[in-house]
């Protein structure tokens, strides 16, 4: 089974929220993980199953559902920090990817490129 490249920790440093977990006793990479949290008015809400490579976004703003994916066996997920700030890429396909930012400003960035 491939994993995502990205780590428990490197999540743990671009949330900066502790995860709510599937099942407390199920370790990393084979639980599921819910990472939730406030940006002013922007509730995000971001699940991870790793040894599956599931990945789900919920953004709300005010109440209102603004954005939603739910992408099953992507593949893969890594975390990128430069001087730019602290990014998690998640590749959809070969032609796909979502860049996902949080500080210093909230950004979701979707790329596709035509491979025919």
């Amino acid at each position: 089974m491939t994993m995502i490249t990205v780590e428990e920790l490197e999540l743990l440093t671009f949330f900066e929220v502790e995860p709510e977990l599937c099942d407390p006793a199920t370790p990393w990479p084979y639980n599921d993980f819910i990472y939730q949290l406030q940006l002013g008015q922007y509730h995000i809400h971001f699940g991870i199953s790793p040894a599956y490579r599931d990945v789900s976004i919920r953004i709300r703003h005010a109440d209102i559902e603004i954005y939603s994916l739910n992408a099953l066996s992507v593949k893969d997920v890594s975390y990128q920090k430069n001087a730019e700030g602290e990014s998690l890429d998640i590749r959809i396909s070969d032609s796909e990817h979502i860049v996902f930012k949080l500080r210093p400003h909230f950004s979701i960035a979707q790329n596709l490129a035509d491979r025919s």
